[in-house]
């Protein structure tokens, strides 16, 4: 174990807050790069989405040309319906509130 200092048996000054060190500016920067990348994540949403019913579409497509496999690929096409609405309704709540929170302050479900 190493000895102790007396430098650490001293009282330590008190930190600057996050506020002090950064300013104003650090936190307008950080706000406008949150809000940037909201928009990209909503905009990578629905181009998930878009892709999504694509490969759907795609699976109706096989299923009319493979009748032995159309339970199967159907039911894909319905699972990626369903997964490209959810990236709909997160894109939504992307762009809902440009600001960052909704008006009430609470977070979007």
């Amino acid at each position: 174990m190493l000895p102790v200092s007396r430098a650490s048996s001293c009282a330590h000054p008190r930190e600057a807050s996050v506020t002090e060190r950064f300013g104003d500016e650090s936190r307008a920067r950080a706000w406008s790069t949150a809000l940037d990348l909201r928009q990209q994540l909503a905009t990578t949403a629905a181009a998930i989405a878009d892709t999504e019913d694509w490969i759907a579409d795609t699976l109706d497509r096989l299923a009319r040309i493979r009748p032995h496999d159309a339970e199967r690929l159907r039911a894909r096409a319905e699972h990626a319906r369903m997964f490209a609405a959810r990236e709909r309704a997160q894109a939504a709540i992307y762009r809902s509130h440009p600001d960052g929170m909704p008006t009430d302050g609470k977070k979007p479900r």
